[in-house]
């Protein structure tokens, strides 16, 4: 098979529309201005871009249809040579549309997908069957039967696999959790999301419930900084002061590709991955746009020498919950 890639990243791109500036969030029958609108690349492409800025040889099995929005993410990922020879262009619309509304270091979301024009699982299978990968990484979460077949492939490669989780219909539907993360090595919610996967109301106990599915468990909190939980204990790592939060778009897929540069490529441990996790994922809210204001490897590269207290972390044991 030859090439061996470092992370296979199945998932489909976005075309996101981000407004900035509001005065205010808008309501029913008023219209409200921004100071500032940009198209750019959303969905996987986010951590495809940001995994490449820090020299990460990533597989991405994207599908492009012949729309415009497709064809404006193939070529801005075409002109940061995000390797797209894993990707499929068809002759028929795939569109892909989110538009993005920040306001007061949150943002909410509308969004219009297309049917997918072919069975996405089938192809990304197809896909990872023809190369070598060190580690598979899901953006968002999989019913059982969905992973069970890309993670049993993962496995024959001697791969490694994480998993996000998005607020997508399976996160609100009644599921085996222990089945289900028991496929995967990390998984990586933020902490709404903990909460609701774990029913519990406080992101401790949320860790605790989850590290009984689950090796390692990784919690996204914002300005909070990050969540370690695995083998009984808790570690909180902080988070960066990169400067005034401009939009949080894609936040957590820019902490994901540190979180696996560390991880996967370096091989460091849990601690030292959330480390670069909190970098990347700091640097990217300082510009509008998913991967906009991702950090390249030697801009990284400097936070960790420059700030080291940055990443002292905090821990403590605790029994899990009864």
């Amino acid at each position: 098979m030859g090439f061996m890639y470092d992370i296979f990243l199945p998932g489909d791109y976005f075309f996101d529309l981000i407004y900035t500036g509001l005065p205010s969030f808008p309501v029913l029958g008023q219209e409200v201005y921004g100071t500032g609108i940009i198209s750019t690349g959303g969905g996987m492409y986010i951590t495809a871009a940001s995994l490449h800025r820090l020299e990460v040889k990533t597989a991405w099995p994207a599908v492009f249809g012949n729309d415009y929005y497709s064809r404006f993410v193939y070529e801005i990922a075409r002109e940061a040579q995000i390797d797209l020879s894993l990707s499929r262009c068809i002759d028929a619309p795939y569109r892909r549309v989110s538009t993005s509304i920040p306001y007061e270091g949150e943002r909410a979301f509308v969004t219009y997908i297309d049917p997918a024009p072919l069975d996405m699982h089938a192809f990304w299978l197809e896909r990872m069957q023809q190369v070598e990968f060190k580690h598979l990484h899901l953006g968002g979460l999989m019913s059982i039967d969905e992973l069970t077949p890309l993670a049993a492939v993962a496995r024959t490669r001697g791969a490694t696999i994480t998993m996000d989780c998005q607020d997508v219909p399976v996160l609100h539907t009644p599921c085996a959790w222990c089945d289900l993360l028991a496929l995967v090595d990390v998984f990586l919610p933020n902490a709404r999301e903990a909460l609701i996967v774990s029913g519990t109301s406080s992101v401790h106990a949320a860790i605790h419930q989850i590290m009984a599915w689950v090796e390692a468990v990784v919690v996204k909190d914002g300005a909070n900084g990050a969540w370690i939980g695995t083998g009984g204990q808790i570690t909180h790592v902080p988070a960066i002061n990169a400067g005034p939060v401009i939009d949080t778009t894609g936040a957590g897929d820019c902490f994901n590709a540190g979180f696996l540069r560390g991880y996967v490529v370096e091989q460091k441990p849990l601690l030292n991955s959330v480390c670069y996790a909190n970098i990347c994922g700091g640097l990217s809210v300082t510009g509008v746009g998913g991967a906009t204001a991702a950090p390249a490897y030697d801009q990284l590269q400097a936070w960790l020498s420059a700030c080291p207290d940055e990443c002292q972390a905090d821990s403590h044991t605790t029994q899990p919950q009864k």
